[in-house]
Formats: structure tokens, C-alpha cells, sequence
């Protein structure tokens, strides 16, 4: 809590800078320590080693008496060992037998007499010399706020104590503690240069690092950093370039990942669309706009289910788990549209949002739409000359024979049926066969102009009943084509036919055949009853009429135009019809220009 409140302490560089202080200043107090009990050590063997030189070199016998001992001490022995008797070195002379003080150059002996026989008495040096034993241990004792080591050693019946007080060395130490202290003041002035530059060679380069790392998470890859040691700021370093050089390589993989799967969503033609966990749109690609009808969708998940009535929530989804997987089906602006939904999980498998597929079956919905009309034409278009022909057969059979005219009546009319739905399967069967690539063609060269002439005259015969007009008129070249000649003239026969039907009593249909760029055509043009506009895109489909009854009353199938125009693309042509109501109806069909002679007939029809 302490460092925490100090502010500077948050940085690693001061931290570096505190604790290289606290080192030098623990050795500066480990060593001021050890030498003061260095000093001290050496002044007490001085101390000790002068009154044993002292002991070796004294004249005075083995038994001298307390006189003698006194009077020697007083003279030559304190002159030689202890440079004079001063106040920081004392000596006492102790008769062994009787344990008095014979004489003591201490000041504490006179001031107080009992405590010092009471120190003396209790020093483990006096008392291992007072039990003959040569025994002395260097430690400090206190005494009247004064400091002192102590000797004994014993000659004779006596005991020569020796006190050596601090005083002396004491000036020493505390002068030599000044200079210490002095040390310490400039060994901290000095740690904090020292470990402030010390650690800006750590710090530095951490905090280049750190501006790259910044650098690094706002998008910017290409920083590096330099190597400026082999040491482990340089091994980071190093570690560093390799991790961004990676990082770098690894997101570039994943844009691209994403550039792909952005382009196949833009691009694919099922719409997606997903929601986060809160339901709120993250993504929707074009396709899935185009299907809604929307520039922008920006609704969340329930109001995007509730708009289109979905009948389902995020909650359902994402909550409740009641659907893992929901299909729902979606229907607007003649727009058949499939939605799938399904959530999307992390790698505990726990649901992080939803994603919405959407798939497009208008044109599938049509083509049903489309089978099941074909189908209930088919059958319509059977039932009818089904149920005359019953009709008339039960007639005859309940006695219509009998009667001669009535009976060949009625079985002209059964033979036109039958005749009907004969040319009603064999449409069919037709139109089969060319959807399934079934039929064999007969590929030749020919006249487009004659071939056209010479159905215009086949059906001559037909306009003149219903005194019509017909003409042909050849524009520029004459163009020859490669193809099956009946099939192209069953063509241009239906398309004439439908002219002569659809045209009144009276009117007028031109023909006219030439060459535009490399196609061969022919343009039909009448002023028939024309078709609605809104007809005019499915009348090459199979059973569409126009008006319907009037196309039955005609003997038509509803299959002419789709067959012909699976044949005209067959041989890579085209049909088309342009049409205003109550004017007229203009039919176009165009196939290639036959050149090479030498050119393969299978090249005409596709494959």
C-alpha cells in the first residue's frame, strides 16, 4: 500500500533506480559495520598483544611480591608495553589469596571502590586468570557510560588486570564513521546517477517496445524494433520483430480470408444476413437487399421478423433455444423467397447471434406454377374431345344407329375429336423430344427465299377463303441455310397459319425474307386482332392462348409456338414477336447464314 501511493514508484525505471540505492546503501552500512568491528578488533590485539610483549620482556621473577609488581608496573613495564599509563589504559593488581586490590590506576577504583571490585569480579577474563588459565575474550563492556575491553593475566600470587577503554579508538571509529557517512551521501548522489542510467538501458528499450506494441494494436505492422545487445533486452527485442513479423503475416491471411468471403458474399445470389447476440444487424450482402427491396437494411432482428411476418423472435432463437435451425417462407411483389435460420456458436458451442440464409425460389415457384397449369391444361385440353366423343358414342349406343344420317353425324364428330387429340400428342410428343434432344434432324443446305415462296403458296389457298391479302417480298440477297428443312417450313407454316386465324375476313398479311448482318430472316406481318401487351412475354408458352375459346373454335393446340421456338434455337436462330392490340402482330424468326460448304452439319444444332 505504501509503495502504491508513491507515485514515481509506479514507473519500472525508478524501481530500478530505488533498488539499486537500497543495495549500495545496505553494502555501504554492511561494510561500515564490518570495519568498525575491524577497528575495534585491531586495537583490542594491539591492546593485548603489547602487555604480552610486556609479560616476555619483564626483569621481574616468578614470585615477586605485590610491592615489587607495583613499583615495576609504575616504572619500565608501563613505559615499554603501554606507552605510559593514560586514562584510556588502567591496571589493577589483585592478590589471588585474598582477592583485595593492591593498587588500581583506575579513576572508578577511587570514585567508586565496590563497583569496581564488583566488575572485576564478574569479568570471565579475571576470572580465568584467578583459575590459572590463559583465557581472554575481546568483548566490549559498558561501565559508566564509558566502553572497555579488559585483560588479566596472572604472575605469581598476583593478578594483573588491564582495562583498555574506547576512548582512544573511539575518536577513530568516529571519524572514520564521519568519512562513512560522507561516502554514503555521495555513494546515494551517485547510485541515483549511476542507476538512473543503468536503468534507462533496461527502460529504454521497453518503452520503444511499448510505442511499437501501441503502434502495433492501432493497425501499424511494419514497426521494428533495433537490436542494440545480445543480452535479454536484446533476445526480447528480437522476440518482439519475430512476434510482429508474424502478426503481420497472420492478419494479412485472415484479410485475405475475409477479402474472399466478403467477395463470395457480395457476389453469391443467396442473400445473407446476420444478427449479433442483442439482434442487431452485423452484415447483409447485396443479394439479400435485392430480394427485401431495400437500399439499406438497417432493422434489427424482431423488427426484421415482424415487417416480413416471420412469426419469430430472438429470443425464441437465442434464449429459449426452441429452434436451433427455423425455415420460413416469404412472399411479396410476386417474389417467392426461402429464409433459413440458424445460430451461429462460438467454440463452447454457446450462441453468439443468428444468420439468416435467404434464397430466391421465384423462378422455381413459376416453373411449378408453370407444371401444374401445363398439367391442368393437358387434362383440360383431353376432357374436352374425351367427353364428346362419350357423349355422341353413348348416344349412338342408346339407339342413334338407327337413324342413318343422324348416326354418320355424330361420328364425324368423334372422328374430329379423336383426329384433335391425335394432333394434341403428337405435339406433345414433339415438343418432348426436342426439349430432351430426342429428335433426328435432317441437315441440308438450302434456299431461305424459296423455302419461305413456297410456304407462302401452301397456305395461299387459306388467306383467299377468308379474303385476305397475303404477299412476299424478297429484300437484297438470297440467302442459304443449313438445317432440316421440313422442321424450319413447319415453322414459318405455324407462324403463317396463326396470321391467317388471327387476322379478320378482309385484312392483310405481308411477308418479307433477306439477310441482316450474318442471319437469314423472315418478318410476318399482319393486321390481325394483335396480342395484349402483357401477353406478349408468354405466348411461346405451352397451352397459352390469347383467347382461349377462339383457339379451340380454330382446331389449335397451344403448343405451335413453343414448338416452333425450341426448333428455331435449335439451330441457333431466334424467334420474336412484337404485337399492338387491334393493329396487328409482327413475328420475326432469323437463323445463321450458311457459307462453308465444307462445314460440319452438327455445328447447326446445339449440342
Amino acid at each position: 500500500m505504501f509503495f502504491r501511493k508513491l507515485q514515481f514508484l509506479r514507473s519500472l525505471q525508478w524501481r530500478l533506480v530505488v533498488i539499486f540505492v537500497l543495495v549500495s546503501l545496505a553494502l555501504m552500512i554492511t561494510v561500515s559495520i564490518s570495519l568498525n568491528y575491524f577497528m575495534e578488533a585491531v586495537y583490542y590485539e594491539d591492546f593485548k598483544n603489547r602487555i604480552d610483549k610486556g609479560f616476555e620482556s619483564w626483569g621481574i621473577g616468578d614470585n615477586p611480591t605485590g610491592s615489587e609488581i607495583i613499583g615495576d608496573l609504575k616504572g619500565n613495564y608501563s613505559d615499554i608495553s603501554l606507552f605510559m599509563v593514560r586514562d584510556y589504559v588502567t591496571y589493577a593488581v589483585i592478590d589471588k589469596r585474598s582477592n583485595d586490590i593492591l593498587y588500581s590506576s583506575d579513576n572508578l577504583f577511587d570514585e567508586d571502590t565496590d563497583k569496581f571490585i564488583e566488575e572485576i569480579l564478574n569479568s570471565k577474563n579475571f576470572l580465568s586468570a584467578l583459575a590459572g588459565k590463559d583465557v581472554n575474550e575481546g568483548r566490549a563492556i559498558h561501565s559508566n557510560d564509558r566502553v572497555f575491553f579488559d585483560y588479566a593475566r596472572g604472575k605469581g600470587n598476583y593478578i594483573l588486570y588491564f582495562r583498555f577503554y574506547k576512548d582512544e579508538w573511539g575518536v577513530v571509529i568516529n571519524s572514520f564513521n564521519n568519512i562513512i557517512q560522507n561516502a554514503f551521501v555521495i555513494a546515494v548522489i551517485l547510485s541515483l546517477i549511476f542507476g538512473y542510467l543503468l536503468s534507462k538501458t533496461i527502460t529504454v528499450p521497453i518503452v520503444n517496445l511499448m510505442h511499437k506494441a501501441r503502434n502495433i494494436a492501432q493497425g501499424d505492422f511494419t514497426q521494428m524494433a533495433e537490436v542494440k545487445s545480445e543480452d535479454e533486452i536484446g533476445k526480447l527485442t528480437r522476440t518482439f520483430n519475430y512476434m510482429a513479423k508474424e502478426l503481420k503475416n497472420t492478419l494479412n491471411e485472415i484479410s485475405k480470408e475475409k477479402n474472399k468471403i466478403e467477395t463470395i458474399l457480395n457476389y453469391m445470389t443467396d442473400g445473407v444476413i446476420a444478427f449479433n447476440i442483442d439482434g442487431e444487424v452485423v452484415h447483409a450482402n447485396p443479394a439479400s437487399k435485392l430480394m427485401l427491396g431495400l437500399d439499406e437494411f438497417n432493422m434489427n432482428f424482431n423488427e426484421f421478423s415482424s415487417r416480413f411476418d416471420l412469426g419469430i423472435t430472438i429470443e425464441e432463437m437465442l434464449y429459449l433455444e426452441i429452434f436451433s435451425t427455423k425455415e420460413a417462407n416469404l412472399s411479396f411483389d410476386n417474389k417467392y423467397i426461402q429464409i433459413y435460420f440458424a445460430l451461429s456458436t462460438d467454440e463452447q458451442r454457446k450462441a453468439e447471434g443468428i444468420i439468416a440464409v435467404l434464397h430466391d425460389i421465384t423462378v422455381q415457384q413459376k416453373l411449378d406454377n408453370m407444371r401444374r397449369e401445363f398439367v391442368a391444361n393437358v387434362s383440360h385440353e383431353l376432357r374436352t374431345p374425351l367427353t364428346s366423343i362419350k357423349s355422341y358414342s353413348e348416344t349412338l349406343m342408346d339407339g342413334a344407329l338407327d337413324d342413318p344420317e343422324t348416326a354418320h353425324r355424330f361420328l364425324e364428330v368423334i372422328n374430329s375429336e379423336a383426329d384433335r387429340m391425335t394432333r394434341l400428342v403428337k405435339d406433345l410428343l414433339q415438343l418432348s423430344r426436342l426439349e430432351n434432344e430426342q429428335l433426328q434432324w435432317n441437315i441440308q443446305s438450302f434456299s431461305f427465299d424459296s423455302l419461305i415462296r413456297s410456304s407462302v403458296e401452301k397456305i395461299e389457298l387459306s388467306a383467299k377463303e377468308k379474303g385476305q391479302i397475303i404477299e412476299c417480298f424478297s429484300i437484297g440477297d438470297k440467302p442459304q441455310v443449313l438445317a432440316d428443312k421440313d422442321r424450319i417450313e413447319q415453322v414459318i407454316l405455324n407462324v403463317l397459319t396463326n396470321a391467317i386465324k388471327y387476322t379478320p375476313e378482309g385484312g392483310k398479311i405481308v411477308v418479307y425474307v433477306g439477310k441482316m448482318y450474318s442471319d437469314a430472316y423472315v418478318k410476318v406481318v399482319d393486321s390481325g386482332i394483335g396480342i395484349p401487351e402483357e401477353d406478349i412475354k408468354r405466348v411461346f408458352e405451352r397451352f397459352y392462348r390469347v383467347d382461349k375459346a377462339r383457339s379451340r373454335e380454330m382446331g389449335g393446340t397451344g403448343l405451335g409456338l413453343s414448338i416452333a421456338k425450341e426448333i428455331v434455337e435449335a439451330h441457333k436462330g431466334s424467334i420474336s414477336i412484337t404485337s399492338q392490340l387491334g393493329k396487328g402482330t409482327e413475328v420475326t424468326v432469323r437463323l445463321p447464314i450458311y457459307y462453308d460448304e465444307q462445314a460440319s452439319k452438327e455445328d447447326v444444332i446445339e449440342s
